[in-house]
């Protein structure tokens, strides 16, 4: 058998373990859920009141957020939202507004004061980079002249917090919101090598079994 022969078999091992590498190993998803709760508490959160409301979220690898959506009374007055994330509650103070667009819908749905609930979207213009661990999220409306309220999930760590002087007492209370995007998924180098190697060896084995 010679180094000829070998060549075919081996090459296209190599290139099929190639493309086995390369294929892509991730695609958009609902990383992070907390889902309103129909009938349950909204409350009030807006930067120009001060008034200041925020979740955290916990992520096991490092991700590309590409949309945040969550839950809320009517968007009144002609403002625009403030979202906000940082790796600390104090960092949500001086972390600036993420850019993108915001849509919204109707959810069907009324808190437990009867106002009508609404479902917002923020697409990002870029996608943020978040490494694993936990983050907190700040949302909060800017218009003075305007109420707007956060509805309450039932399915989280029940803990959330609100601004208070700089400091951020902890509520008993879930709030809703999804985080949607990318989970980074590389294979190590090693990895890809062995990954080659063992194509290379099996090409070779099955090369010899036909002759």
């Amino acid at each position: 058998m010679s180094a000829g022969n070998l060549g075919g078999p081996l090459m296209r091992s190599l290139c099929a373990a190639g493309l086995i590498a390369a294929a892509p190993l991730a695609s958009a998803a609902v990383l992070v859920s907390q889902p309103f709760s129909a009938g349950g508490e909204s409350f009030l959160s807006t930067f120009d009141g001060g008034l200041i409301n925020a979740d955290s979220f916990t992520l096991g690898g490092a991700v590309d957020v590409s949309s945040i959506a969550w839950w809320g009374t009517e968007a009144a007055g002609g403002g625009s939202f403030s979202v906000r994330v940082a790796s600390s509650l104090n960092g949500l103070l001086s972390a600036s507004a993420l850019g993108g667009t915001v849509v919204s819908a109707s959810a069907n749905a009324t808190d437990s004061d009867q106002r009508a609930l609404h479902r917002f979207e923020l697409t990002l213009g870029s996608a943020l980079g978040l490494g694993g661990g936990t983050h907190y999220l700040a949302i909060g409306y800017e218009d003075a002249n305007s109420e707007w309220y956060w509805t309450a999930s039932d399915d989280g760590d029940s803990v959330s917090y609100y601004s208070d002087a700089q400091d951020w007492p902890e509520d008993d209370v879930d709030l809703s919101f999804e985080v949607v995007g990318e989970r980074r998924q590389t294979v190590p180098e090693p990895g890809i090598l062995a990954l080659l190697g063992l194509a290379g060896i099996g090409g070779l084995l099955a090369r010899r079994r036909r002759l």
